[in-house]
């Protein structure tokens, strides 16, 4: 997804021409970042009104009024700094096309991180810190592994505004039917073993009837799981590719285990295939007991409307190494200043505005997110939504972890995936797929950078 050669796209810079902003000046516009009230007793001399564009990239009703809602609470007490948003998909090479061509939005918000290590690597995206401290900002509410998925060779690219993490889902109803305490999920991975085993059921004609647990259910969970199997894909200081070493390898061979066991004439693979359009179908439906899935499944669009009958609870997935219990994956919605942005400055004080507790909370109720504050983490609003504690806290572990910040990070992570599919399907060694792969992106990273 990350876009290095911009010229090319200057064909698609319309689709966000509209960014395009105006300074004009207002006799009752305040200071930037003073309050209506501070205005008041303000001289009443003109003033210069920053007419600036966000870029978001929810479309959907909800979503789209919650954030308009922000918009207007800013617009409210920031009369010198005017935010007008844009909603809609974005596409990478949509941004960079517009940066290209001169006619950027003064800041954006995508709803991943991907883009933020290959436009920081082509220079499409400003790096934040020293406005951030020429503003005199404080991110140390900010969840720092929140920090980290917006981070490019030790600086700020961007700010987090709300994020995923993934934890362990259980049928609390299958424990039961099979002698498991619904209480007490699995913490280690030998645990998750035996009790997927018992919860595993097959129908007379040996097809599954209900799998124990699925590794590669929803998604592969590649990153979703790595670091709890102390495989971590890159070194940041040494600047080279791990995905080859020996706990990626023993990682890679953990999902060949499950396939061996329980995919051998494809039962696994006929059981996904039968899932409805819901990712999360199969547990929804008791066709699988156990699953790592997001922390939006709680939310009101998806388990109580369509399961809203199943009992089930959450927890950390289990891990093997000691004091990793309670990590997990995190990543989400990025905000950040394209180059060429009419004025950074404030676009930076807006970026800031929405790392405080009343839009973060707003719009983590309105989308089932995780918010990127600590504050949050504890603020009954969240918490008392059944089962989204557990994400609440395992975004706040000291352990938890992001992707790789690198510019090829989108190529890394196909190739994972492709590395995966040879080791399950194709025959090949979970040590000689993630050999090559390691040995392809580690040559673009000496050739290009990270």
């Amino acid at each position: 997804m990350q876009t290095r050669k911009l010229a090319a796209m200057v064909a698609v810079v319309m689709l966000v021409a509209s960014a395009c902003g105006s300074t004009s000046t207002s006799p009752s516009a305040s200071a930037v970042g003073e309050s209506p009230a501070a205005s008041t007793a303000a001289s009443s001399g003109p003033a210069t009104v920053s007419n600036i564009i966000l870029r978001y990239c929810w479309s959907g009703e909800g979503e789209v009024a919650a954030m308009e809602s922000i918009i207007q609470d800013w617009n409210a007490a920031n009369p010198a700094i005017q935010v007008r948003g844009i909603s809609g998909s974005i596409r990478p090479e949509q941004i960079a096309a517009a940066v290209a061509g001169g006619a950027p939005p003064d800041m954006v918000i995508t709803c991943n991180n991907l883009p933020i290590p290959g436009f920081a690597h082509d220079n499409v995206i400003l790096p934040m810190d020293d406005l951030l401290t020429k503003i005199g900002a404080d991110t140390s509410d900010i969840i720092p592994a929140s920090l980290d998925w917006v981070r490019y060779q030790g600086k700020l690219y961007g700010l987090p505004f709300l994020q995923d993490t993934w934890g362990l889902f259980w049928n609390t109803d299958a424990f039961t039917e099979v002698g498991l305490d619904p209480t007490k999920p699995p913490k280690t991975l030998s645990e998750l073993w035996d009790d997927a085993k018992l919860l595993t059921k097959y129908n007379a004609d040996g097809s599954l009837a209900r799998a124990g647990f699925i590794p590669d259910y929803p998604g592969k969970n590649l990153t979703e799981l790595s670091q709890l199997f102390g495989c971590k894909y890159y070194d940041d200081a040494a600047k080279k590719v791990t995905v080859d070493s020996a706990e990626c390898v023993a990682f890679f061979d953990w999902y060949k285990k499950w396939h061996d066991q329980y995919d051998s004439k494809g039962e696994l693979t006929n059981l996904i295939a039968s899932k409805g359009s819901e990712d999360e179908d199969l547990f929804y439906t008791g066709k699988v007991a156990m699953g790592l899935f997001g922390e939006w499944v709680p939310g009101a669009a998806y388990a109580p409307t369509f399961a809203p009958n199943l009992k089930y609870e959450t927890a950390p997935f289990p891990t093997d190494i000691a004091g990793e219990y309670g990590a997990g994956f995190v990543n989400g919605n990025a905000f950040f200043i394209p180059k060429g942005s009419k004025d950074p400055e404030a676009a930076a004080r807006f970026g800031m505005y929405l790392m405080t507790d009343d839009p973060s909370r707003k719009m983590a109720i309105q989308n089932a997110s995780v918010p990127q504050l600590k504050s949050l983490t504890a603020d009954p609003a969240l918490t008392g939504v059944p089962h989204f504690a557990t994400f609440l806290q395992i975004a706040n572990f000291d352990k938890t972890w992001t992707n790789p910040m690198i510019s090829q990070w989108a190529e890394l992570h196909d190739g994972l995936d492709s590395a995966l599919d040879t080791v399950l399907t194709g025959g090949g060694t979970s040590q000689q797929a993630l050999s090559d792969l390691a040995g392809q992106i580690q040559a673009e990273i000496d050739a290009k950078g990270p």
